[in-house]
């Protein structure tokens, strides 16, 4: 497949990535609440995430449960409470003291967390894999290799998560260096959990496909 296409291919990757949604609303958390180089690891989390529902888009998953009325639905509720879950506990911390100064206890425990939540909070849209499903013969050459067009495209999603997710996580970290008000800290995470809420039930609500 030309570059051009290529090109186009992970612009349109980055545009919908893009679009405020769970996984760059946790992104930015932890960067206000960690600073940009913690959230690195929500990035990782997201990307990895991606990069399989990309992979399961490629071996035909996605055909198979976009076609499953009872996976499907199974799939979206469980995300859905997921994330409002999420929201709520988002909520409750905002009741808690929020502290702004850097948090260097238990790295490793940290960075599991953070790579859990990137993971399980992008993992937890089923409707990924139906778009990656959709996108990836949009932009497939029938002259190439299918499966290195397919690894390609894969490695591209993976990238773009990550980025996306960087990008977030920096206007968190951003917006923690402002040094605001504990009160006004406490009122974004209030916001930002319940917007977690509210995509929670909204994609709860959602039709099927």
């Amino acid at each position: 497949m030309d570059i051009y296409y290529w090109v186009i291919f992970f612009a349109t990757v980055l545009g919908v990535s893009l679009i405020p949604g769970p996984s760059t609303l946790i992104a930015f958390t932890h960067g206000a609440t960690y600073g940009w180089s913690r959230s690195a690891y929500t990035a990782f989390g997201n990307s990895t995430a991606s990069v399989l529902q990309a992979s399961a888009a490629s071996a035909g998953l996605g055909v198979i449960i976009t076609s499953s009325a009872l996976m499907f639905a199974a799939i979206k509720y469980a995300g859905a409470a997921y994330l409002i879950y999420v929201g709520i506990q988002m909520w409750h911390s905002a009741a808690r003291p929020v502290s702004l100064a850097s948090q260097d206890r238990h790295h490793g425990r940290l960075s599991r967390k953070l790579f859990s939540g990137g993971f399980t909070v992008a993992i937890s849209n089923p409707k990924a894999i139906a778009f990656f499903t959709a996108l990836f013969p949009q932009f497939m050459s029938a002259d190439g290799n299918s499966w290195a067009q397919l690894s390609m495209m894969i490695v591209l999603v993976g990238l773009g998560a990550f980025l996306v997710a960087m990008i977030y996580g920096c206007l968190g970290a951003w917006v923690r260096g402002l040094e605001l008000s504990k009160s006004l800290m406490s009122r974004i995470y209030k916001t930002t959990g319940g917007l977690f809420v509210a995509s929670g039930f909204g994609l709860a609500a959602s039709r099927n496909g």
